[in-house]
């Protein structure tokens, strides 16, 4: 676990920086990463699969947000790249950088629509979309105007329903978490789902 810690140690360093382009590292760490790694310990309990390895990817798979936005055309690739410039520096084994990084945080974002290969992405994927349910996401990015800043509520409101569908449908691979996320999900689906009722 010496390795994690270091890991962990390096990409807190990277968010207590001020982020030049958008001004939400803190919550990320503490609202997002930290939030995605306490789930991957969580579904440990139940499953096996390797979590070391995995809350390290939970450490690393958005990277990049420390210094760039999701509007970055090159963020995916930025992320993983500096990503095996952490793990290397914590002394991780080539052959286990290329696990965490290409088959575990690549796996989990489905980029070519596939089911993960390896269980350690699917877990990522589920702690990952559990953790967008089980916290204040949502509220966080629509009132710091995070990523919307120029685009009506509206415009919002469907981007949140396009992505709890994805992260319900497409990110849960284990079906006790599915029944966890829920009531979560049936609430912002009501939520986002509202428009100004016409009173005659």
């Amino acid at each position: 676990m010496d390795k994690l810690n270091k890991v962990i140690k390096i990409v807190e360093g990277l968010y207590a920086k001020k982020n030049p382009v958008i001004d939400w590292n803190s919550w990320i760490l503490e609202g997002h990463l930290k939030v995605v790694a306490a789930w991957v310990e969580d579904i440990s309990k139940k499953s096996k699969f390797d979590k070391e390895s995995t809350i390290a990817a939970a450490y690393l798979h958005d990277l990049a947000y420390a210094w760039t936005d999701k509007f970055d055309p090159d963020l995916d690739e930025k992320s993983e790249s500096e990503a095996r410039k952490v793990l290397k520096e914590a002394g991780y084994s080539e052959d286990k950088i290329i696990f965490i990084v290409d088959k575990i945080i690549h796996g989990h974002g489905m980029y070519d629509g596939k089911e993960p290969e390896h269980i350690e992405a699917k877990v990522l994927a589920t702690a990952d979309a559990f953790a967008h349910f089980s916290t204040d996401f949502y509220l966080v990015v629509c009132w710091n105007h995070y990523l919307f800043e120029n685009k009506d509520l509206n415009t919002y409101k469907a981007w949140v329903l396009k992505k709890i569908e994805r992260d319900i449908n497409n990110k849960i691979f284990f079906k006790e978490y599915k029944k966890l996320a829920e009531p979560y999900y049936k609430s912002l689906k009501t939520l986002f789902s509202l428009y100004p009722s016409k009173i005659s």
